[in-house]
């Protein structure tokens, strides 16, 4: 394969696992955001189903799991 050099367009979730899984398969991703800085606020993630399955396949779930938020609120 010639080309491994990839640009991916937008760094937020999706685009971050992309580079995540292209980078472990020997592509070389760079990610472009037209964001000037990081988000100062936001909302809790809920994450479920597939979303799971993904992190426990990147190793990344223990991980997760240790720094996940408590919230009593529904």
């Amino acid at each position: 394969m010639r080309g491994k050099d990839i640009l991916i367009s937008g760094s937020g979730i999706a685009g971050l696992v992309l580079a995540w899984w292209l980078g472990r398969y020997g592509f070389r991703p760079t990610i472009v955001e037209k964001s000037t800085g990081l988000r100062r606020g936001g909302h809790a993630v809920d994450l479920w189903g597939t979303a799971l399955d993904v992190l426990e396949w990147m190793g990344l779930l223990a991980e997760l799991e240790e720094r996940r938020t408590r919230n009593d609120r529904v």
